[in-house]
């Protein structure tokens, strides 16, 4: 049992090392694509595309209807049930295509502010949504044949495709029409590249029972996602119209530079807990051990950078001429977002957990909450402070990480202690070396403060850690990345 929890554990490292470098590739450029067009464009220009992707999002939930699913499920695939799917799929694509240009007018009138030329862009994403609907069988095929590493190549060379794309293009001035190039650039990418690495060709077909079992079984599963289109997407269209492009702008710059990490490193562990929860289910005390092992790793890298960002975050807005008087705005939002981000990492992996050992509707019933408390207290924080009380808004919903932990404490005993202890002392020491030297380095070139600020923060944090956890520790982690043979 201790040579298998040892091959799981490594094999969990080495899951996450791969899924980290896939998304970290495409976060990096997809970051330095955001930073030039901070740079490059005005504020209202995050507020359109952010607007856009959303209204995208909310058009292909209800034309996807799970037919994805439905075909991995199956133990047999035929050719019927493939150009079955096919044409429900392009028969919906078209139809929401139709419908979204012909409320192009209405977009005009509930977003005031919006610029005539980011029509263009709107209709550009209409066409990417067509050619999207031409990659679902080939992706589902490749999936379905353990082949899914080829999908995560064609996923790569188009965010490549889009993120230098929109880099390049802002970079000579093109604004909003960079993002037109790229979204257009990456649909056409990405359908070449899918058929490439699976040729298909649709049958002239169609099975009315057929599409009634692959209806049956993706209708169900595409609610599952329904609360998350409705707490995420739908909010940004809403926010949109509200608050107008640049306000939106300023919201979207502060989250997104305050959830880089967790995005970043919860999602890729979350991938990887997930498997390692589900295979420990019934052993309470090993399953005990897991969750507190996947807090502990995520917290120490979480909770030094989260907290360490809110310290030197100006600064790296002064370093670049121009970028804090232009972004300054948007620091109370990164401040309260930040803190939210902080919060959520701490529950975060018990949804997890949940979700692993087949408690769905426990997870369900907080994502009703959260869904529920985003609808209440968004609009009304922002009615009482403006547009940053949508940051101080998600503040307050982060706070219920306390229920979600009390409720994961039924289901395995483990000790918070245990898992954060270490990373909780380490940081605080850290934001107090960060406090003094932010007082004491007012003073210093911007450039130099953060130099001194980061490299100081990380010593002091890791030599806490050390002093807390030993050696042993370190020789742990050594362990868990080193590549061994895995039977």
């Amino acid at each position: 049992m201790d040579e298998e929890i040892s091959q799981i554990k490594r094999r969990g490292v080495l899951s996450a090392g791969s899924l980290f470098f896939q998304s970290s590739f495409s976060a990096v450029l997809g970051f330095i694509a955001f930073f030039i067009l901070t740079i490059k464009s005005g504020t209202y220009l995050l507020g359109i595309y952010n607007t856009v992707l959303a209204m995208m999002s909310f058009f292909s939930y209800f034309t996807n209807l799970g037919l994805a699913a439905a075909i991995i499920q199956k133990p047999e695939i035929k050719k019927e049930d493939l150009s079955t799917a096919f044409y429900i799929q392009l028969f919906l694509s078209v139809a929401a295509i139709i419908v979204g240009f012909f409320l192009t007018d209405y977009l005009f009138k509930f977003y005031k502010d919006l610029p005539a030329n980011a029509v263009y862009l709107y209709w550009g994403l209409l066409a990417s949504f067509f050619f999207l609907s031409l990659k679902t069988i080939p992706s589902v095929l490749l999936e379905k044949k353990i082949k899914i590493y080829k999908v995560v190549v064609v996923q790569m060379i188009e965010n490549t495709v889009f993120y230098l794309s929109v880099i390049i293009f802002s970079l000579l001035g093109y604004d909003i029409y960079s993002l037109l190039i790229a979204v257009l650039a990456r649909s056409i990418t990405g359908v070449v590249l899918i058929y490439f690495m699976q040729p298909w060709v649709p049958s002239f077909t169609f099975s009315w029972q057929s599409a009634k079992s692959l209806l049956s079984y993706g209708i169900p599963f595409q609610g599952n996602s329904f609360l998350a289109l409705i707490k995420d997407d739908l909010l940004i269209i809403y926010l949109g119209g509200v608050i107008g492009f640049r306000q939106l702008g300023i919201v979207v710059f502060a989250k997104k530079y305050a959830e880089f990490s967790i995005r970043l490193i919860m999602d890729n562990l979350s991938r990887v807990a997930f498997p390692i929860f589900s295979r420990f289910q019934k052993d309470k005390i090993i399953l005990k051990k897991s969750v507190e092992k996947i807090l502990l790793y995520q917290s120490i890298i979480l909770f030094p950078a989260i907290v360490g960002a809110m310290f030197v975050f100006p600064s790296v807005l002064k370093v670049i001429p121009g970028y804090f008087d232009k972004w300054n705005v948007a620091v109370f939002s990164f401040y309260f977002f930040s803190l939210s981000a902080f919060f959520v990492s701490l529950y975060s992996p018990f949804i997890n957990l949940f979700n692993a050992i087949g408690k769905v509707k426990t997870s369900l019933l907080f994502m009703v909450l959260w869904t529920t408390l985003t609808w209440a207290l968004v609009p009304l924080f922002n009615r009482l402070f403006g547009f940053n009380g949508i940051s101080m808004a998600f503040f307050v919903m982060s706070l219920t990480f306390i229920f979600v932990i009390l409720t994961a404490k039924k289901t395995a005993d483990f000790s918070l202690l245990n898992s954060y202890r270490s990373p909780l002392l380490a940081t605080f020491v850290m934001a107090l070396f960060l406090f003094i030297s932010t007082i004491f380095g007012a003073r210093l070139n911007n450039l130099i403060f953060l130099v001194l600020s980061i490299g100081g923060g990380a010593l002091i944090y890791g030599f806490v850690i050390y002093l807390d956890r030993g050696r042993r520790f370190f020789e742990e982690l050594l362990a868990l990345v080193r590549f061994k043979k895995i039977k």
